[in-house]
């Protein structure tokens, strides 16, 4: 096939289309509409009607409807702004027949597009900062723009253009829309021509003479190129794949992919399975990067751009907060709506066990044990072979050795930690297959290939645990086994849930049968914001079935979007974040409700997992966003889990290859050399609320302990739109608040009441000002490689602003607080006794 045709899929409310993409290889292809391409960054060839031009930054070519062209670049920052033809028959006279010469390749006036350029920095500069109307301006930019080559760049058509005869291409797109609508079902040429009401020679010359290839040969290309995407989903068979895309067997499909491809479908799969794992599928529906960098940063470029074009010397706009808008109650102190159990506490996670060997590790365990005392750890790798735990002899006998976990489990234990037992992952002396690892440190992720060597090293160390720690210590401890079973097979899970299944009864039951109190649970399902519970109701349902239920139910959870996809960046293997602000509780809402009605609601649900996001490169991490996240969705579903499992306590992990820069958006609640990070103070404030709730609201979450009250306030900004696409268009490492347009202060008027009486008052307060460790450095001009002299600063100086005040009542007492976007605030009331001294 010579070339394709591409159906542009337009916004319903405005026909134009604009995006940025980094760019490897298009294949030559053809649309309708005009497209204007800008190279932002190094360097590209792009090939228009049989002509190549080599595109360097700053340069731009406008490609005219039904000019067939391509592009290949291995470095190319685009800008890529498509022009629905129907926007322009109302105000344009045969605008079908007009053509644009517009290519600062073939001219030595840069001057002649300067007000193209302009034109496109403008629609970058209202698009990265959009308001509510931005529509609006983007429909007067783009008539602008259309203006401007109407009038400056409209030319006679080359004799020699390589472009789609315009004449019957109503009929063509007609032909089109329908194949491409139904190329999954069993169509034929015959059914089309009698929608066209052609005959069916006709209609296959016709077909050939526009297109280049007979209809046959387009259906089945079309059908191939949806069939590749789904070969990158390991749960679909060959089979299914087949029939999902209109093959009529098996058979033509492997015919079909062999002879575009030169290889057996299975093949294929087999070698671009690290395009979904470099690009790590973390579900068996959609996939996730766990590798991900930071969503791709167009920063630098489209602000040189902006620069060059508009003569502004920033992308992003002065620091522009809002007025702020106010919260008044009356908060009836006698009202208490329940006792609190603080089931945030209950568990906190570390990479794997080998990483509590690690000083740093251990530092911060015990600042977190002091300050706030999490009950349970979740840790990886307990069976790695960096702990040396399994071997063989010469004759393939196992040969044990836990000293390394006593060490680890030792020194939790010493900190007030009690261990999730994890059993993973899989010893290479026992791994099925040596390939199957993931992360940094290759973790082998494959089945035993040998289930009664598997039980006897279970069976080994459980007996192990009981002898060293004692029966009724290890009772209180929580056993389950692997991790994430629920993804594919490219990362934790295997490819048949069967094997897991299997896997998961053996080793319930080698537990078991030594101590029936030994409480095992599981099985670590992964969630997100639109995915469903599907695959951890089958497991339930098989456990059920086969008399090993677990005790308790582990579950992960991120805020992630694995549904919306961003098709021009789709080669990027962009991460989506939840575009919704309370989704964290509608995932709890969807949970209950199906363990409801499977009659499992008793189960205990440890979230051990969870954050806003899977990538350790997100910017956001870093900043008051996440202490302003942790506080909202914990105190809006106070309780509802067994607990809030943030992953992780630290940056110094090695899920990834560790970055020299110290603040690059890792998931941790401290650096990797222990500075605390706004989120890390949360989890303080949290654990200063008292045992009694009084009164919750948005915004706020009243508590009581004895005659005391606490008041935890925050002011939570979700990010916009862009930034939920998996795009950081104005973001940086030293401006990571830019995706959040409707930031506003927010004003607190709260009355409490009945009090009566002399009070302290005391406010403890994180926002950008004081107690962001990112901030600060942001302030020192450094957030890259710090010195120790700047570690040992940035440690003292991150901490809560702490503001005290009196206050006398006769009835209501008033608080009164301003906060900032993002701000967190922890407000203490007791009362103050007189002495009668002082009287």
């Amino acid at each position: 096939m010579e070339f394709r045709h591409e159906i542009i899929n337009f916004p319903k409310k405005l026909p134009i289309k604009f995006f940025l993409h980094r760019i490897g290889s298009v294949s030559r292809h053809w649309h309708q509409s005009l497209e204007l391409i800008v190279v932002m960054k190094g360097e590209a060839d792009i090939n228009v009607s049989n002509v190549s031009y080599r595109l360097g930054a700053g340069d731009l070519i406008l490609i005219n409807s039904n000019e067939v062209h391509e592009l290949h670049s291995e470095n190319a920052t685009m800008v890529a702004l498509q022009i629905k033809l129907e926007l322009l028959k109302e105000v344009v006279v045969d605008i079908k027949k007009m053509y644009f010469d517009c290519n600062t390749v073939k001219t030595n006036d840069p001057g002649t597009f300067r007000n193209i350029k302009r034109i496109v920095a403008q629609i970058l500069q209202h698009n990265i900062n959009a308001s509510e109307f931005v529509d609006l301006k983007n429909a007067s930019l783009v008539y602008e723009l259309i203006y401007e080559l109407c009038t400056h760049f409209s030319s006679e058509e080359p004799e020699t253009a390589a472009r789609q005869p315009k004449e019957g291409l109503d009929r063509l797109r007609r032909i089109l829309d329908y194949v491409n609508s139904h190329y999954s079902d069993p169509i034929s040429l015959q059914e089309v021509a009698k929608q066209e009401f052609l005959s069916v020679p006709y209609l296959s010359k016709y077909f050939k003479k526009k297109l280049r290839l007979s209809f046959s040969e387009y259906l089945k290309d079309l059908r191939l190129h949806y069939a590749v995407n789904d070969l990158l989903n390991e749960s679909l068979t060959i089979d299914k794949i087949a029939a999902k895309n209109g093959f009529p067997n098996v058979r033509s499909f492997v015919t079909a992919f062999g002879e575009k491809y030169g290889e057996l479908p299975s093949i294929w799969r087999k070698k671009h399975a690290e395009e979904v794992s470099g690009s790590i599928e973390a579900t068996k529906e959609k996939s996730v990067n766990y590798y991900q960098d930071e969503p791709h940063s167009y920063h630098e470029e489209i602000s040189r751009f902006i620069e060059n074009n508009l003569g502004q010397p920033s992308l992003a706009p002065p620091e522009k907060i809002l007025q702020r808008f106010s919260t008044a109650h009356r908060i009836d102190v006698t009202r208490q709506i329940g006792k609190l159990n603080h089931h945030f506490k209950n568990f906190i996670g570390v990479g794997r066990v080998k990483e509590v060997l690690y000083a740093d590790v251990q530092e911060a365990l015990r600042i977190a044990q002091r300050e706030i005392g999490f009950k349970y750890i979740k840790m990886h790798g307990l069976l790695d072979d960096d702990l040396m735990v399994y071997g063989e002899d010469g004759e393939g006998r196992p040969m044990y050795n836990f000293g390394l976990i006593d060490k680890a489990f030792d020194f939790l234990l010493s900190v007030g930690l009690k261990p999730l037992v994890q059993f993973s992952f899989m010893p290479a002396k026992l791994a099925s297959d040596l390939s199957k690892t993931v992360f940094y440190a290759n973790m082998n992720t494959s089945p035993p290939k040998d289930m009664d060597k598997w039980n006897r090293l279970v069976e080994a160390l459980t007996l192990h645990l009981i002898g060293r720690y004692g029966i009724e210590e290890v009772r209180s401890w929580l056993f389950c086994v692997w991790n994430e079973p629920s993804s594919s097979n490219l990362l934790f899970g295997f490819k048949q849930d069967e094997t897991f299944f299997s896997l998961y009864k053996n080793t319930y039951e080698t537990v078991k049968n030594i101590d029936p109190s030994l409480s095992f649970g599981g099985p670590a399902a992964f969630s997100t914001y639109n995915k469903s519970e599907d695959w951890l109701f089958s497991f339930l349902a098989f456990s059920k079935d086969n008399n090993c239920l677990p005790e308790f139910i582990t579950i992960h959870y991120y805020d992630i979007d694995l549904v919306a996809q961003n098709d021009q960046l789709s080669m990027d293997k962009q991460l989506n974040l939840s575009p919704v602000t309370d989704s964290f509780k509608q995932f709890i809402d969807r949970l209950q409700l199906r363990l409801r009605e499977a009659e499992l609601a008793a189960l205990p649900v440890y979230l051990t997992e969870w954050n806003s996001t899977v990538s350790h490169k997100d910017l956001m991490s870093d900043t008051c966003f996440k202490s302003s996240y942790v506080i909202k969705n914990i105190a809006e579903n106070y309780d509802r889990l067994d607990s809030f499992g943030y992953w992780l306590l630290t940056d110094l992990h090695e899920e990834n290859r560790l970055p020299s820069q110290v603040f690059h958006g890792g998931l941790g609640l401290f650096t990797y050399n222990n500075i605390k990070k706004p989120a890390y103070h949360a989890f303080c404030f949290l654990n200063k609320l008292g045992d009694f709730l009084i009164d919750r609201g948005d915004g706020y979450f009243i508590t009581k302990q004895e005659n005391r009250y606490q008041i935890l306030l925050y002011n939570y900004h979700h990010y916009d739109d862009i930034y939920a696409n998996g795009i950081s268009i104005s973001i940086s490492h030293k401006e990571r608040y830019s995706h959040f347009p409707g930031k506003a202060k927010r004003e607190f008027r709260l009355e409490l009441a009945p009090l009566a009486g002399s009070f302290e008052i005391r406010h403890s307060i994180v926002n950008r000002d004081y107690g962001s460790a990112y901030d600060n450095a942001l302030n020192l001009g450094q957030t890259a490689e710090l010195s120790l002299g700047d570690i040992e600063y940035l440690k003292r100086i991150s901490i809560p602003k702490i503001e005290k005040e009196l206050s006398a009542s006769s009835e209501v007492l008033t608080i009164h607080a301003v906060l900032e976007p993002f701000e967190i605030r922890l407000i203490e009331v007791s009362e103050r006794l007189v002495s009668t001294l002082e009287t």
